[in-house]
């Protein structure tokens, strides 16, 4: 005859059921800290550029690829003002991830800068200090007025009696 019953059996079965139970309501899960992030946007006739700033080690990405690899190459210096500017040690505490979709090739680099400059700028002012964020924008301000405003210039649509915006149809008086 067995050592054990079957009311044994159940029994120690309740009691570790019991446990298991206990110990999932007495575990509290660690709380993770916060992620220190800002998205903002920047913006150049239609395109537009979405950046999302977080504490990292100095990555910028464009749509997935390195800063570097960013088409066309002729305004790959565009791109580096934000960054030549203030200089690397500004972006080394920081990871920026831009989306950029609409317009064509130059108005997405000009979106992507100041979505950059703006990220950085937003970062500062949220995370870091008030005086480091001046600073920052008072450089980029200085340099080039569009790294951090808008420009609202817009395409003025065609009008009847024209060929375009504003140009009228050659007028004959005999």
């Amino acid at each position: 005859m067995p050592a054990w019953t079957q009311d044994d059996e159940t029994c120690s079965l309740d009691a570790r059921i019991r446990t298991t139970v206990q110990d999932r309501q007495k575990k509290t899960f660690k709380q993770k800290e916060p992620i220190h992030s800002v998205q903002v946007f920047g913006r150049k006739k239609s395109a537009t550029a979405v950046a999302y700033c977080k504490r990292g080690r100095g990555n910028l990405r464009v749509n997935g690829r390195p800063l570097e690899l960013v088409e066309p190459r002729v305004l790959q210096y565009k791109l580096q003002e934000p960054i030549l500017l203030l200089g690397k040690e500004k972006f080394s505490g920081v990871d920026i991830r831009v989306r950029v979709s609409g317009g064509g090739h130059v108005a997405q680099i000009y979106a992507i800068r100041q979505a950059i400059s703006k990220a950085l700028v937003a970062y500062y002012q949220k995370y870091v200090d008030e005086a480091s964020k001046k600073e920052v924008k008072d450089i980029l301000i200085q340099y080039d007025r569009t790294l951090l405003v808008a420009d609202p210039r817009r395409c003025e649509p065609k009008k009847f009696g024209g060929p375009g915006a504003r140009a009228r149809y050659q007028k004959s008086y005999r």
